[in-house]
Parts: C-alpha cells; structure tokens; sequence
C-alpha cells in the first residue's frame, strides 16, 4: 500500500459527504471510491483506464457515463422503471437493429472482443454482469455455451437475448437452451445456418419470443384485438372461434373436414402424424377454438387415450361433435373406441380389436350407435 499525504479544503470534504457517511466516516475509502468512479467515465475514447492493473493498455471500446450523456447515446431512467419495461415486454423479441444499436457487427468478429465489449458496456452502464464463455476464437466454431453472471436479473435476460440474437444473426449459432440460476443464466449454443435472415432463429424464438406473434398483431390491428379480448372478457370466453369454412359447412348442415388444420399446424399430412404428437396438437387446436372446456390427453404407449369435457346439453349436438372428431382420428388410421356421458367424451385408443367404425355410447344398456 502506497501512503502519501493530501490537502483538501472543507470544499472537497463537503463533495466528499456522502462518500464519507457511506464508508463510516473513512477518509480513505471515500477517496478510493471516488477513485473508481471516476475510472468508469473516461473523458473520451481510447482514455487510459486508472484503475487497471496495466495502465499503459487503452480501452478498446468508447466511455460511458457522463460522455454518453452528453452525446445523447443514453438517458438517466429509474431502475424501477427500466425494470418494469422489461417485464412487460418480455416474450418480445428484440428488433436486430436495437441489438445492433447496443453491438456494431462491424467490429466484432471475434469471441473474445464479443465477450470484452459485452463487459464493457456491462461495466460502464452500471449493470455489474460478468460475462465468460467455452468458446473458442472465432464466432462460428467451437462455440458451445456462455454464462452471464451477477447483476440484475432482468437486466441479465436482456443482455442474453441481445447477445443470442447477435449470435444467430452473425456468427451462425442458436441458442439451444437455458440454464438460469440465483445469480447467473448459462446459454447453450448450437450450430445453425440460416437461410431467412427475415425470421428469428428457432431456438431463439422458442426461447425469448414465446409471445413475438401476439404482440406483433396487437400492434398490427389493435382496433381487432382489443374489441376481440372486450367480447371474450364480457362472455366469460364462452364464444367459439371458428375458421369461415367450417363455419359455411355447419350453416348448411354439413360436417366440415377439420383435418386440413392440423396438417397445417404439424405442417405434413395426418397419416404422417404418430398418435403420440397427435394428442396434444388435438388438445392444442380444439381448445383454442374453445369448441369444448378442456382436453385431459395421455400419450403413454398402450395407454393412449383423451378425455374431452364441454358444457353442451343437447344430445345431437355431442352425436355430432362426436362424429367430427371420429372423423379426423379415422383419416390419421387411428383405432379407437368412444364412450360419453353427460359433460363428457373419452376416446379411447388402447384398444386395438375396436374397429374404427365402431363407437359405443355408454348408457344402462351400452347401445352401439351408428
């Protein structure tokens, strides 16, 4: 420890007060965090940084605090605040040219100056995240996870998603998986080539953009979506969500084909679809057109089967709803059997004698209908 003797004037000692009243009174400590403060906002760009342990290295990223003030690259928020922003977006992605406002891809091309920029602005900014990584010199090879560690935890998920979004746009990685914990979030990254720079990466968007869509079509037609969530509030979302097609079918007293949906959402014909993965995408399309109240599913091998529970009173009706999902199970060449009661139907498919033709009603005499 270097011992030298300084003069101040009650002036500097009255700046110094609430530096003083943080340490104890501490002459010392107040100085030395004074020091460090200062060492975070160099004057300008390529300035020596006091505080590190080879003085004569220059910065190789510009300054921030009140040089970035003054140039207007960034604003005094409150960290309430900024938090609250980042909850209330959060399943949004980041646009590419607000991740490109934070990194200039035209100066990183490497993982090292990657993970010294990202420090660095970690560091000037205040937001206190150490970031570290397995990878290895270039972007493109080698690279298999990265750890953010410290800091807020909000401010901590922004920095990984701008850093993944950065990633999968530039360097030819997506984020594969998530490993958050108390302190700290690990991102695992895969190789991946991609040939629409228009559409987010795949493990990106499950990851950080689970409600992109949502969003992007409120701000798309919000007249449309706010008197849609009025109705469905009022109604107690006892309305159903039906395609124009299926509905024309229905006011002409036919049963309309709803097979097409799923081949669309699975994005390959019915029959290509196994039972395991036909289940839940059942339970995911009928549901969200709220045709019925909910969809129980168990997928377990040999013991496949849904429980699906509604509200209608009216017999025929639920001959017919019967008849509609019948059909779709029939065109994937699915064996089942379907039994009813009141406010509820089980199909069952764990029975492989059952002919597909076959439904049974359950009642005190256990009829078969046609």
């Amino acid at each position: 420890m270097i011992r030298k003797n300084v003069s101040l004037d009650e002036v500097h000692l009255q700046k110094l007060q609430s530096l003083l009243e943080k340490n104890g009174g501490n002459l010392s400590a107040a100085i030395r965090e004074a020091i460090d403060l200062v060492s975070l906002c160099p004057e300008s760009y390529g300035t020596q940084d006091v505080s590190s342990e080879n003085p004569g290295k220059k910065e190789s990223f510009p300054g921030a605090g009140e040089e970035l003030l003054r140039n207007e690259e960034c604003v005094m928020v409150n960290q309430q605040m900024i938090k609250w922003l980042i909850r209330n977006s959060a399943g949004k992605l980041i646009d590419e040219d607000i991740v490109h406002e934070l990194i200039n891809p035209y100066l990183i091309n490497t993982v090292p100056e990657l993970i010294e920029y990202l420090n660095t602005i970690s560091k000037q900014l205040g937001w206190k995240i150490e970031v570290s990584t397995s990878c290895g010199e270039n972007l493109q090879n080698g690279c298999t996870s990265m750890d953010f560690t410290g800091g807020d935890r909000d401010m901590r998920e922004f920095l990984v998603e701008v850093a993944c979004i950065f990633l999968s746009r530039w360097a030819g990685l997506d984020a594969e998986a998530l490993h958050r914990r108390s302190n700290s979030i690990t991102v695992y990254l895969r190789p991946f080539v991609r040939h629409d720079m228009l559409e987010a990466t795949p493990g990106v968007r499950n990851l950080f953009g689970s409600r992109d869509i949502l969003f992007r079509e409120i701000e798309r037609k919000p007249a449309f979506w706010m008197t849609l969530a009025e109705l469905y509030t009022k109604f107690n979302y006892q309305r159903v969500n039906l395609d124009k097609s299926l509905f024309e079918a229905l006011l002409a007293g036919k049963l309309p084909d709803i097979t097409k949906y799923f081949e669309v959402k699975a994005d390959r014909s019915l029959r290509e679809i196994p039972l395991q993965e036909l289940l839940p995408l059942f339970k995911y399309l009928v549901v969200a057109s709220q045709l019925v109240n909910d969809v129980e599913i168990c997928a377990e091998k040999g013991k496949e089967c849904i429980k699906i529970r509604h509200d209608y009173s009216e017999e025929s009706v639920v001959l017919k709803l019967i008849k509609l999902f019948s059909n779709l199970f029939e065109a994937g060449l699915h064996r089942f059997s379907v039994t009813y009661v009141s406010g509820l139907i089980i199909f069952d498919f764990s029975l492989p004698d059952i002919s597909v033709e076959d439904v049974v009603k359950i009642s005190p005499d256990l009829d078969f209908y046609e």
